[in-house]
């Protein structure tokens, strides 16, 4: 049930992007399904362009950033600075942020799963009800009695010959 796609995004000079690497990777074992991070080397500023990359280091959740740049933000292969707990600035993001996200995606995932599975018990139940109903409309009597005598009441031939 994993569809959680992770992303790191970053620049080969980058100082913070093996950090964040781990970290990220100890955020998402701590899921009891294991989740692939896709790195992804940012060589230029057409590759910055072409990914809508605006500094690295960048995580991506299921394509979504988990800090979303602000407007009007263009693509760069800078480096990339986040807003730390204790009020100071880091390339590093957040542990706490990101296991956030990832939560939340998680949780999202699950809800749909849930919900798919439900509606599909309920389809199952409909459909059953709807053959019971079907099969007393036409007078059907359920396979296992279908005009046979019970077993045990002496009309079967081995029974007879006693």
């Amino acid at each position: 049930m994993s569809d959680l796609r992770v992303e790191l995004l970053y620049t080969i000079d980058c100082p913070h992007w093996e950090r964040v690497r781990a970290d990220l990777h100890r955020v998402l074992s701590e899921g009891a399904i294991e989740t692939p991070i896709q790195l992804v080397l940012v060589g230029g500023q057409d590759d910055a362009e072409f990914l809508e990359f605006v500094g690295s280091p960048t995580v991506r959740v299921n394509g979504q950033d988990v800090v979303p740049p602000p407007d009007g933000m263009g693509p760069g292969i800078g480096c990339r600075l986040y807003p730390q707990p204790d009020g100071t600035v880091s390339g590093r993001i957040p542990e706490s942020l990101m296991r956030e996200v990832i939560r939340s995606h998680r949780q999202g995932r699950l809800e749909a799963f849930q919900r798919e599975e439900s509606a599909r018990v309920a389809l199952a139940a409909l459909e059953a009800t709807a053959d019971e109903e079907d099969a007393a409309t036409q007078g059907e009597r359920p396979a296992v009695d279908q005009g046979r005598p019970p077993a045990g009441d002496g009309s079967s031939p081995a029974e007879q010959e006693d």
